[in-house]
């Protein structure tokens, strides 16, 4: 997957209502914790997330940025999305970083593996379990 890129963000002035929505919605505790940009290829998902990210990215709010890129096709695995993220949270929390080394060192083969419901768990989940909660991360 491709990772936070700003030239791909939208033009400066465009999209401010979805942008400021979305900005609102991820500042809101209250709200939703999950939520999805859809849309038809070309419709603007990309360059709305870049923009999120990037403006996240500013207040250290960040913790990862995961995208399939089309112009990156042998990138689009299904299986690449949480050991990315991973890794993402780990280089922006020495906390995570800590917790997933440990989870590692006991389950060797979980980066590589293709069952992604043993990603989820393994490599999000049980790092976030093992310490003190951070507040809200935000994953584009």
């Amino acid at each position: 997957g491709a990772g936070l890129n700003a030239s791909k963000a939208c033009l400066e002035g465009t999209r401010q209502e979805t942008l400021n929505d979305l900005i609102e919605w991820i500042n809101n505790p209250q709200g939703p914790a999950v939520r999805f940009l859809l849309g038809g290829a070309g419709t603007g998902k990309s360059s709305i997330a870049h923009s999120i990210g990037r403006y996240f990215k500013g207040l250290r709010r960040l913790g990862a940025f995961f995208c399939f890129d089309r112009s990156f096709q042998g990138d689009r695995h299904p299986e690449t999305v949480f050991s990315t993220i991973a890794h993402n949270l780990a280089s922006w929390n020495p906390d995570f970083r800590r917790a997933l080394a440990e989870v590692l060192l006991d389950q060797r083969d979980l980066a590589d593996s293709k069952d992604i419901a043993a990603q989820w768990k393994g490599l999000i989940v049980e790092p976030l379990k093992r310490f003190p909660p951070l507040g809200p991360v935000l994953i584009v």
